[in-house]
């Protein structure tokens, strides 16, 4: 028996699909996603959040000012603090980054997009993602390899988001990227 070949979709169809089923289904889609990650054992969910790190960050860059390569760690917290409306304070100390970024005051809470837009409730595991955001976003700009940790965030009840960026492996237990 021959194979059929399948109809062509009217494109109306396909428009009303794209402009007004799809951006529903995916939020929906969106939220049963997460609401698996976060049943995920940590090792596996800190995998799939450090991947939505990257790709928020990388999504995020057409709305940045035009970022430089290979800037030493002084020039890089430049740019990093004029790229957001809030304040960041930067400290290193040996092979380690301090990144502290005054979040509850600018906006309120929590910042990921996901939360913004009520897709899901905000949780401290999520943060897990920012910590690779900016983990990007500090290895883009500098060219040098680190370790993520999350210290601690506005999702855990504090006032900033904290985040410790190691430039060599460390034995921490607590690190994001294992």
């Amino acid at each position: 028996m021959p194979e059929e070949t399948p109809k062509p979709i009217d494109p109306q169809v396909l428009d009303y699909y794209r402009e007004t089923v799809a951006p529903k289904v995916l939020l929906s889609l969106v939220r049963g996603l997460m609401e698996g990650v976060f049943e995920l054992d940590e090792e596996s969910r800190n995998r799939v959040l450090s991947r939505m790190g990257w790709h928020c960050f990388n999504g995020f860059k057409e709305f940045l000012p035009p970022m430089s390569t290979g800037l030493d760690l002084d020039s890089a917290f430049e740019w990093l603090n004029g790229s957001v409306p809030h304040e960041r304070r930067f400290e290193k100390a040996g092979d380690t980054i301090v990144w502290d970024g005054e979040m509850a005051d600018v906006y309120g809470g929590c910042m990921c997009v996901l939360v913004r837009l009520g897709i899901i409730e905000p949780r401290p595991e999520l943060c897990v993602c920012s910590a690779h955001h900016c983990k990007t976003a500090l290895e883009e700009i500098t060219g040098l390899r680190t370790e993520a940790e999350l210290v601690e965030t506005v999702n855990s009840g504090c006032r900033d988001c904290v985040y410790r960026f190691h430039l060599k492996p460390t034995a921490y237990s607590s690190r994001t990227d294992k």
